[in-house]
């Protein structure tokens, strides 16, 4: 099988405003999901990235860098 899309990475980022856990993937203009706990985004990226083959990385509440998957 031949792939000729792009891989791009997960990122889950705190976005204070609204409180919640936002899921974006890198090139892409929408949020892909939203959750209340990190916890459960980051169950959610898992299984994202598990699904597509592509890593993901988490940041803290203040927007810096957590880890990378």
């Amino acid at each position: 099988m031949e792939e000729n899309t792009r891989k791009g990475v997960y990122r889950i980022i705190y976005d204070a405003t609204n409180k919640k856990w936002n899921i974006k993937k890198d090139g892409a203009e929408r949020i892909i999901d939203s959750r209340k706990t990190k916890e459960e985004a980051l169950e959610r990226v898992k299984t994202l990235s598990e699904n597509q083959n592509t890593k993901f990385v988490v940041y803290k509440k203040d927007g810096k860098f957590q880890k990378k998957k």
